[in-house]
């Protein structure tokens, strides 16, 4: 007889014997102890949900109208603007709106290389901002972060949802949706930066936690996905090597299902939609540097060679592509198996190679297995926690470097911040140490992006950084909990 979900899997936490510690602390040098929810928010898990959620969306608020990117945020400033005017914000490169920009004020920026989806959600806050706003830019910058903010709630609950079904543990669900809900990078890339991707991250989640959905239903969402980002397109390859027979077409009706959400949101407002393909070519294709391999094309013995063989570069920046069908069908394989834990292992095995092969691996991208791991970490694989520990440190590292601490986002409301950072990295010493930097965290990302392949294709329940290789060589300690065997004490 088929057991209960909640009890299936006898690896998970619940049954484990050990519980994750994985939201026993903030990182980044906060210590926030999370061991007992039920103390700190009432032993009713509902209460403890809603409060958890209440201070997660309370600690984002609290950035999102006075920080951004300076390119990133006017870019969507000025997407907004034209799409709420009825013009195609993909026409032409758009200057800056008097009274809202902040950044980049004196060049024309083109519109972000995103499928219409967000250019129709910056040009309806922008047509809510007309009229609410009172002409308050930081009112608008308000409002373009609460879509990203709603996905960033949505993927703490989804967290809680799947970890709940997995394992039973009320304890252990509130404590992943804690970890994402206070969880510092998150934070900084969604209600500070202002970037996109939790959206798509829901989406993630939402088919993980359908898995055993129908075929159909599952490229559907993907297809929607490819919509709202082109990100999740990668999965599609999973998708079709995964099913069997004629179902291996339902990745094409997902694709179908993006083709025709285009066309409509181009055919409504009247937008030519013949400047769509060159406009997103860069979106997909990758732009170099970022925290994986494609950063070392700027060293100078590298970056003169590429830039005299454009051939050269234009495969490193499609090479993603069969990589990523590649590992679909590989990870497809372990679908044959009813083994626990299939489709995360999956989902996360095509990421992985995407974000290793991508020509240009930024911050942003970094959410989608940072919320796939911790699903893992408070499921199957607890020990992985260290492993997921050094993977944020990384990212943190160069998110860290790569924005002068931070200060970038302070522009909004800070103009001079822009002009502080320009002349920190145009100093001949701070400039060369800061790209050195970003040289050796692509090194080490991408040394452990391959380590993350490994560990999954292995299914390492324990994996240990390699940069903690000499370390690897001492002993473990005994477990003092588990007492020896008469076999391995010299009892008969």
């Amino acid at each position: 007889m088929d057991l209960p979900r909640r009890t299936r899997h006898p690896r998970s936490i619940s049954t484990s014997g050990e519980r994750p510690e994985l939201a026993d602390r903030v990182l980044l040098g906060s210590t926030v102890a999370l061991t007992d929810l039920r103390v700190w928010f009432g032993a009713r898990p509902g209460r403890s949900i809603a409060v958890v959620l209440f201070v997660g969306l309370a600690i984002r608020e609290a950035f999102s109208f006075w920080t951004g990117h300076p390119y990133d945020l006017e870019v969507w400033i000025r997407t907004g603007h034209a799409a709420a005017g009825g013009a195609s914000p993909y026409a032409q490169a758009w200057p800056a709106v008097p009274g809202v920009s902040f950044g980049y004020t004196n060049q024309p920026l083109y519109s972000a290389a995103y499928l219409p989806f967000w250019p129709d959600i910056f040009g309806g806050s922008y047509l809510v901002w007309e009229h609410i706003g009172g002409g308050n830019r930081f009112v608008l910058y308000f409002l373009l972060k609460q879509g990203p903010i709603a996905g960033d709630l949505a993927v703490a609950g989804l967290l809680y949802r799947y970890v709940l079904r997995e394992t039973g543990d009320v304890r252990a669900a509130l404590s992943a949706m804690s970890f994402w809900a206070f969880f510092p990078y998150d934070i900084a890339i969604t209600a500070i930066w202002g970037q996109l991707d939790s959206v798509t991250t829901v989406l993630i989640l939402a088919v993980l936690l359908a898995e055993e959905a129908r075929a159909g239903w599952r490229s559907m969402v993907w297809g929607v996905g490819t919509f709202v980002k082109w990100i999740t397109v990668v999965f599609l390859p999973l998708e079709f090597f995964r099913n069997r027979g004629l179902q291996r077409l339902w990745p094409l009706v997902g694709l179908g299902v993006t083709g025709a959400l285009t066309l409509v949101a181009f055919d409504v407002p009247h937008w030519p939609i013949s400047i769509l393909l060159p406009s997103t070519t860069s979106s997909s294709a990758g732009g170099g540097g970022g925290m994986n391999y494609a950063q070392l094309a700027n060293l100078w013995f590298l970056a003169e060679p590429l830039n005299a063989n454009s051939g050269v570069t234009w495969v490193l920046s499609r090479l993603w592509i069969p990589a990523v069908v590649a590992a679909g069908w590989y990870a497809a394989r372990w679908f044959r198996t009813p083994d626990s834990g299939r489709t995360l292992r999956a989902l996360l095995f095509v990421l992985t190679t995407l974000l290793l092969f991508r020509w240009g691996l930024y911050e942003q991208y970094m959410l989608y297995p940072f919320a796939l791991l911790a699903a893992d970490v408070y499921t199957l694989h607890p020990k992985r926690r260290e492993f997921l520990y050094f993977l944020i440190v990384l990212a943190t590292g160069f998110f860290l470097v790569n924005n002068v601490l931070g200060i970038w986002f302070a522009t909004p409301a800070y103009p001079n911040a822009f002009v502080l950072v320009q002349n920190f990295d145009s100093s001949a010493t701070w400039g060369t140490i800061r790209y050195d930097l970003l040289d050796v965290f692509a090194v080490l990302m991408t040394a452990t992006l391959v380590q993350l392949l490994v560990v999954l294709v292995r299914d390492d329940p324990a994996p240990r950084p390699w940069i903690f290789w000499p370390w690897r060589l001492r002993p473990r300690a005994p477990d003092l909990a588990t007492p020896p065997s008469p076999a391995a004490s010299g009892e008969s």
